[in-house]
């Protein structure tokens, strides 16, 4: 083994420990990560793995505000509700969360499961994973290539791509932090044994690749690479059929163990719904779109463009017909793998992931298999004289600009989400935003209930609908018990704008007779719709003022448009007489306004 590789390690695992630590996670345990993380104090604490008892979950929700809303939990059968996510990531917090258990009393925090020795102690256990997986990284590169280039390969990997600001910063706990160290174990296994069948790298290649599925299911395409990997030489095909035939018991035991690893969050779901599968994934403005995926975005969007931000891994892309040329074993396996991982996340309808990423998070694992033909590509390269300096400046330069643009992302001058061409092009090479700017980013969503549209000097407004019932007796809607609801706009997305997104303002009014009926006053509703199941609901209540008597009440509810999965989603507004008292309202409208 060399020292230069060993040593870039040693450099890139300090760069990544001084950059967490000028940082030190406060609220680590937030968002997504709460959700991966519920599963340990719900068991281990408060003996509550299907999260009947509300009072202890709302006392950390008042107390540490991991999120603006329980979005990580669906309901399950008899009041018990099901964490979103899978349980891998809670398996991996589970060191550390064992060893902050015994020292937050110690050091004077409650053992909550939230206190700061929590936060903190899991936080770079997590950046553990991260440094042990670039030693492994650094033994599978080099399988393929010399000190030297093992050395560039992790100098690039760290510094060139998004790797950098999601392992120090803002995705540390996330999933593609310790996935980048399976990813590495699997390729290891994977390697070793079609060198030399040894029953332990069977057990290592079947259990990394089910913790890895744990982690997140969607990355169970991972056993492509064992399955499509060959022996070295020629013949590849028949000599791989030879070698599973003659190691029957290896491919079984990698089998028990892929099951055993896997296998958690199977106890789970049947322990809190009585069912072994559970789809926890039941909002339907969220789900995979196959066909077609999001590719084009997925690579090459303002927002969150893989490709653009991360321009290094064009390199990697080109050297994959060098695999065939010079690693015939690998080929098969790194080609269908990466083709399908990249159809597989770009298929998944929030295809930019959210905030909290640099460039595009989700292909960070798959660096472990691009870091081949990206060493390919640059070996090709160096061989001929006259592209060796110009290639060598110009990954210079994009190195620095990854570096610079990773500066901005913790400045907040690249923001978490909503980058458009517009502002991309306006910050770009600048140390501070531009006056102005911030006017040319995508419209700022809330994961509150409520919302308020207050802009209306950027948008243009009209009139979507207005039901004044004239043809109703008295000239308003009554309710019935037949008919709770009155008729209102059910418009797809299409006819709403060819814009991103569109506020909506609906306004009616409520009849407050002689008296108040004993039966609360109707909601308004607005909702859409993705193949008939609702999503993104909001209602909003009518408050009467006190005193109030042969009065009309008036109502307005904004609302704004949500990410729409395809623009055939449809709109619906309506006011619901949810619990059927005598109540009367009139003049349903609803405004669309579209941004200048």
């Amino acid at each position: 083994m060399g020292r230069r590789s060993f040593y870039a390690v040693l450099l890139c695992c300090a760069t990544l420990l001084v950059l967490r630590s000028s940082a030190p996670p406060r609220q680590a345990l937030t968002w997504d990560v709460f959700g991966y993380y519920l599963y340990l104090p719900a068991t281990f604490i408060h003996h509550d793995i299907a999260l009947e008892d509300h009072a202890w979950l709302d006392e950390v929700m008042t107390r540490y505000e991991p999120s603006a809303t329980l979005y990580q939990l669906v309901d399950g059968p008899d009041g018990k509700r099901v964490i979103k996510y899978s349980a891998g990531m809670a398996v991996l917090y589970a060191p550390f969360f064992f060893i902050a258990q015994i020292a937050a009393p110690l050091l004077g925090y409650p053992a909550d499961g939230f206190s700061p020795p929590y936060q903190f102690i899991i936080a770079f256990g997590c950046l553990l994973y991260a440094m042990l997986g670039l030693f492994v990284l650094r033994r599978v590169l080099l399988h393929f290539f010399s000190d030297t280039w093992a050395a560039l390969l992790i100098a690039l990997i760290v510094l060139g791509t998004n790797y950098l600001q999601l392992t120090a910063w803002d995705g540390t706990l996330l999933t593609h932090t310790p996935l980048l160290l399976l990813y590495a174990l699997l390729l290891w296994a994977t390697i070793q044994w079609h060198e030399k069948p040894r029953l332990r790298s069977a057990l290592l290649l079947g259990a990394t690749a089910g913790l890895i599925t744990l982690v997140r299911p969607s990355e169970g395409i991972c056993v492509l690479i064992p399955l499509l990997w060959l022996p070295a030489g020629a013949h590849g095909w028949k000599r791989k059929w030879g070698l599973l035939r003659s190691h029957v018991g290896h491919v079984a035991l990698a089998a028990l163990a892929f099951i055993a690893a896997a296998s958690p969050q199977l106890f789970y779901w049947h322990a809190v719904t009585g069912d072994w599968i559970f789809y926890s994934y039941v909002n339907p403005g969220e789900g995979f779109d196959f066909l077609p995926p999001h590719i084009t975005d997925f690579l090459f969007s303002y927002r969150k463009g893989w490709l653009l931000y991360t321009p290094l891994m064009l390199f990697a892309i080109a050297g994959l017909p060098l695999l065939w040329r010079h690693h015939r074993e690998a080929f098969w396996a790194m080609l269908v793998f990466l083709l399908v991982d990249l159809w597989v996340i770009s298929a998944w309808s929030c295809w930019w992931y959210a905030g909290g990423s640099f460039s595009s998070r989700s292909l960070v694992p798959a660096y472990v298999v691009l870091a081949i033909p990206l060493g390919l590509a640059l070996q090709w390269i160096h061989q001929r004289k006259a592209l060796r300096w110009p290639t060598g400046l110009l990954i210079g330069l994009l190195v620095l600009l990854n570096l610079f643009q990773t500066w901005q992302w913790q400045r907040r001058i690249l923001p978490k989400d909503r980058i458009t061409k517009g502002y991309y092009w306006a910050i770009f090479g600048r140390t501070s935003i531009p006056e102005g700017a911030e006017n040319l980013l995508m419209v700022e969503r809330s994961a509150a209930s409520e919302e308020h549209f207050t802009d209306e000097a950027r948008y243009t407004g009209h009139e979507l609908c207005h039901y004044t019932f004239d043809d109703q007796p008295d000239s308003r809607f009554s309710f019935t018990a037949e008919v709770p609801w009155t008729p209102g706009p059910d418009v797809p997305f299409s006819q709403l704008t060819k814009k991103d997104h569109a506020w909506l303002r609906a306004t009616a009014r409520l009849w407050v007779g002689d008296s108040i009926p004993d039966a609360p006053p109707p909601v308004m509703v607005m909702t859409f719709h993705h193949d008939g199941e609702t999503y993104q609901y909001r209602t909003c209540e009518w408050k009467i003022p006190p005193g109030t008597r042969n009065a009309w009440v008036p109502i307005t509810m904004d609302y704004l448009t949500p990410e729409v999965r395809s623009t055939k989603d449809n709109l619906k507004v309506y006011i619901w007489n949810e619990h059927g008292g005598p109540w009367h309202v009139d003049d349903l409208k609803v405004e669309v306004w579209e941004r200048k």
